[in-house]
């Protein structure tokens, strides 16, 4: 009997990624669809490309509602006389399965820190991540809280300008706001676009250090034994409606890299997360400045399973009791593509129709197309020709 792991997630094309890595080793894929409502108020209810993948054995559909998943996992996902592995593709899934520990533990193995409920998403604060990475040799950039209740805020006078507003919980907001702000102006629409979504919020304004290098890793860890097999140089990030997801980049061995690295692992030690995790970083001269560490699988992550290490593989072995495989790592350099942000990009007006085209046929790694799961790929082709036919209805009418 295939060992079951349950995925959840916004996103189709990391969702995707993890199905297609867990499926390839041989485990019985359910994959659970969280629908975000979109600002018009509706909430897309298409079946989205990562479900027609051979790997998923069902895919199962909940609003972004910790209750509704809650009852999903509890009454659709058990399985009788064994656990099924959990990996939460998402801030929002891990959030909800991080704080239901206890009801979920006789049915289910998952992500943890120590197995305390809450331990988490009390490390997803920005700030408490700044300081853990002080102290373990990590660089990061200076900032301010600025404390948003019922959309009013006081804005200090020590904003460093240009500066980078995020929400200090990863979980609230999402991307909503970020970017670099050179004035006050600007500034405060970020704010008020992170106030649009949450009226209560707490954010983070960083210096913006020259920035010359983007990357981010996935890893997984047992909570003692942190495994890099490898570092993620972002080539190109997107310019739409993700803004700072990368669409276009290189995954790397860890060699010349191995003393951040260890920084890096050094950190991840000193939260005691036990499960898949990405950290976001760049290098400002001669040194990596650190971002934030996200308790989940990355985006980019299926580059790491095409480039020979099968990260969500060595999670679930893990949580099976098994001890954590940390001897594989990323032999040689391959170039990735994230279609579906290359997609956005180009319907957004980013990006050229010759250089999407030109784009797309790039890169030795890309997360649609596979000749073993053929299907999503194909419906990804369709969903590209009905947006290019939006893109001409738009450019057309002028809107």
């Amino acid at each position: 009997m295939k060992q079951r792991v349950v995925v959840i997630g916004h996103g189709y094309t990391s969702r995707l990624g993890l199905t297609r890595s867990l499926g390839k080793a041989g485990y019985a894929v359910d994959v659970i669809v969280v629908m975000v409502e979109h600002r018009k108020g509706k909430i897309d209810r298409t079946p989205p490309v990562d479900s027609y993948s051979r790997y998923a054995s069902r895919v199962l559909y909940c609003e972004q509602d910790e209750k509704q998943l809650m009852e999903l996992l509890l009454v659709q996902c058990v399985e009788p006389g064994r656990k099924a592995v959990i990996i939460p593709d998402s801030d929002f899934s891990a959030a909800v399965i991080d704080t239901n520990q206890e009801k979920l533990a006789p049915y289910f193995l998952f992500p943890h820190i120590r197995h305390t409920p809450g331990a988490v998403v009390a490390w997803m604060n920005k700030k408490r991540q700044k300081e853990t990475a002080r102290k373990v040799g990590l660089p990061v950039a200076q900032g301010v809280v600025i404390e948003v209740v019922d959309g009013t805020y006081e804005l200090p006078t020590e904003v460093p300008y240009p500066c980078f507003p995020k929400p200090l919980l990863t979980l609230v907001g999402a991307k909503t706001g970020m970017g670099r702000c050179d004035t006050e102006k600007e500034l405060r629409a970020a704010i008020a676009a992170m106030a649009e979504r949450s009226a209560t919020v707490s954010v983070l304004v960083e210096e913006c250090l020259p920035n010359q290098q983007e990357y981010a890793l996935v890893g997984v860890s047992d909570g003692t034994v942190v495994h890099i097999p490898g570092i993620l140089r972002i080539d190109a990030l997107a310019g739409g409606g993700h803004f700072g997801v990368a669409k276009q980049g290189a995954i790397l061995p860890v060699a010349g890299y191995e003393t951040w690295v260890e920084r890096f692992k050094a950190f991840v030690r000193e939260t005691g997360f036990a499960g898949l995790f990405d950290i976001d970083f760049f290098q400002s001269g001669d040194q990596f400045v650190f971002c934030e560490m996200n308790f989940r699988y990355g985006g980019s992550g299926y580059a790491y399973t095409a480039a020979g290490v099968n990260l969500p593989q060595q999670f679930v072995t893990l949580m099976q009791g098994a001890p954590l495989d940390d001897t594989q790592f990323i032999e040689s350099p391959s170039t990735y593509i994230n279609e579906r942000m290359c997609v956005e990009d180009w319907y957004k007006g980013y990006m050229t129709t010759r250089a999407f085209k030109a784009l797309r046929k790039s890169g030795d790694i890309r997360f649609m197309a596979d000749a073993e799961d053929p299907l999503p790929g194909r419906m990804f082709d369709k969903l590209v020709l009905r947006k290019g036919v939006r893109r001409l209805v738009k450019r057309c009418i002028g809107k």
